[in-house]
């Protein structure tokens, strides 16, 4: 700041000393001026001065004249040299009066000269002062700049502090998990080599009751009657285990079932508050939750209807809501750059997730419950531990995220849509992109879902398409349109039904499209809103199928098989 006023105190010294050089030089020449009218005056005076001589001379003259010619009559010599001197004097005064009337008319010549010098310097003088006067509205001009400019360097100073803090922030957290790395390392080597000795030994084990078994064997061969009374089970312990799983397996309620499609809604509600932009349903479809511009996340009983849990907390709206797996917690990302975990037993701030510069437009649980995948407008995704309750892996995108989703449970895999019209793929282990889906849409992507059994990823847009992608092939499999389909928010969320047969789409229009995910056919459309439809919901059970619009309006149609 200090060498940009230097340098405009040196401008400014410049302009005035070359306005001060123009000015010097005027005043030598009305100098001039002013001298050569003094010499003027001189010589008019002496012009006069030389007149009167002139006259007197010629009185003098016309009396000798008078005096030559009575002479002339008289014919004296004396009067005749006399007379002849006088001629000569004569002469001589008439040259010297016709030198003076030359110098005269040079003299007037040169007023003349210097008087249009005059004319031009003064209006030069003029010109000058215009240019003045200009040139110190520009210093004014400059000068205001100059303030901005200096302003805008504060600002930059500020911003630059700011992302210098949050380096050092991002640099410390990295040496810490760099140091975590390193000791989980060493750790997982540890635990290593002691399951490779409990597998060792457990071989062992197995030999020892292999060889038992065998002499057994060998024992019933050589004694029929303890062959035929006798049965002797061995069961290892990987049976065990099966017999476990299978006991596990039988305990899951069973979520798939056959759908069918609504015709018309089963209950249409409103909401007062303010405009909903998200909706969800709990993993065992026993709740689904409602955000909004009103700052809070409304839990409903799926069965009954009645709400369950008002949350309170956010400072601007909610974009995504989202449970936990054993749905005691619930998650709702916002746009004042933070995501909130509420305990639904308590209806209480369980975490406050703080780390994005931007609007967090949606976040989702793993299956463990231990982390929250977030996507935000300031092009990252973030990891966070629940136990650790910060940021543990920041991901890069390149583009603001409109929408992200869990390919595996675990979501060590991830899918998230962006402004820039892709799909990109993530592994959260390493933070490193896995694949990258260019050229799907010309519009923004709205949504992403992935299917029921992981393998097919379902993506929405502004232009008005859907499309159904292979992950492993990461090709486009169908694309589902409609000439009635229009997509008419920035964050319209679309689902798969829960066999993964159909997808579900809201429109502009306020209706809600199915498309066949076999055949690719458009289906059915419903009609139940009259505003702009922003999300569709499937409850994982089949039966009921929940939708959204802008103008505080929901509905939850019935979709439950009718064999």
């Amino acid at each position: 700041m200090t060498t940009a006023a230097l340098s405009y105190e040196q401008l400014l010294l410049q302009r005035l000393e070359e306005r001060n050089s123009r000015e010097h030089a005027y005043t030598v020449f009305v100098q001039g001026n002013q001298q050569l009218l003094g010499n003027l005056k001189a010589l008019q005076k002496q012009v006069a001065e030389l007149q009167k001589a002139k006259d007197h001379l010629s009185s003098r003259n016309s009396i000798l004249e008078e005096e030559r010619n009575s002479l002339n009559q008289h014919g004296s010599p004396d009067m005749q040299q006399k007379t002849l001197q006088l001629k000569e004097e004569l002469q001589r005064l008439k040259a010297e009066q016709t030198e003076m009337y030359k110098t005269q008319g040079q003299n007037a010549q040169r007023l003349v000269d210097m008087n249009d010098k005059l004319r031009s310097y003064e209006e030069s003088d003029k010109e000058s002062k215009v240019k003045q006067i200009e040139m110190e509205a520009k210093i004014k001009q400059l000068l205001t700049k100059l303030e901005q400019q200096t302003h805008l360097l504060k600002e930059k100073d500020v911003a630059i502090q700011v992302l210098q803090d949050e380096l050092s922030t991002l640099q410390l957290e990295f040496s810490t998990t760099e140091e975590k790395n390193k000791r989980l390392e060493k750790e997982n080597g540890e635990l290593v080599q002691r399951w490779l000795k409990k597998m060792n030994e457990e071989a062992e084990k197995m030999n020892e009751a292999t060889m038992f078994y065998e002499s057994l064997a060998e024992q019933a061969k050589n004694n029929e009657n303890t062959k035929s009374s006798r049965r002797w089970t061995f069961r290892t312990k990987s049976s065990d285990d099966d017999v476990d799983r299978l006991k596990n397996i039988q305990d899951v309620p069973l979520r798939i079932s056959m759908v069918t499609l609504p015709t018309a809604p089963l209950q249409t509600q409103t909401i007062n508050d303010g405009e909903i932009h998200c909706i969800n349903c709990s993993p065992a479809g026993n709740m689904y939750a409602i955000g909004g511009s009103d700052k809070k996340v409304r839990v409903y009983n799926s069965r009954q209807y009645n709400l369950t849990h008002t949350l309170s907390g956010s400072l601007q709206t909610l974009t995504s809501v989202d449970f936990n797996e054993s749905e005691e917690f619930l998650l709702g990302s916002c746009m004042d750059n933070s995501t909130r975990i509420w305990d639904l037993a308590s209806s209480r701030i369980r975490h406050t997730l703080t780390g994005h510069i931007g609007k967090v437009c949606s976040a989702e649980f793993t299956a463990d419950s231990n982390r929250v995948i977030s996507g935000s407008q300031d092009r990252t995704l973030k990891v966070w531990d629940l136990h650790k309750g910060y940021c543990t892996r920041t991901i890069f995108t390149f583009s603001s995220c409109n929408d992200v989703c869990l390919i595996d449970r675990e979501g060590s895999t991830i899918a998230s849509g962006h402004l820039d019209n892709n799909v990109r793929l993530w592994d959260t282990r390493t933070g490193n992109g896995i694949k990258e889906l260019t050229g799907l849409h010309t519009g923004q992507v709205t949504s992403v879902s992935v299917s029921p059994d992981g393998s097919k990823l379902l993506t929405n847009s502004r232009d008005n398409t859907l499309h159904f992608v292979d992950l492993r092939m990461y090709k486009v499999i169908r694309t589902f349109q409609d000439e009635s389909y229009r997509n008419g928010i920035n964050w319209s969320r679309a689902c798969f039904s829960p066999d993964g047969h159909y997808a579900a789409a809201g429109s502009a229009s306020g209706s809600i499209h199915f498309w066949n995910t076999m055949t690719g056919k458009h289906e059915s459309s419903v009609s139940g809103h009259k505003q702009p439809i922003c999300a569709v919901a499937w409850n994982p059970l089949g039966t009921q199928l929940f939708s959204a619009d802008r103008n505080k309006g929901y509905c939850i149609w019935d979709t439950s098989s009718k064999l």
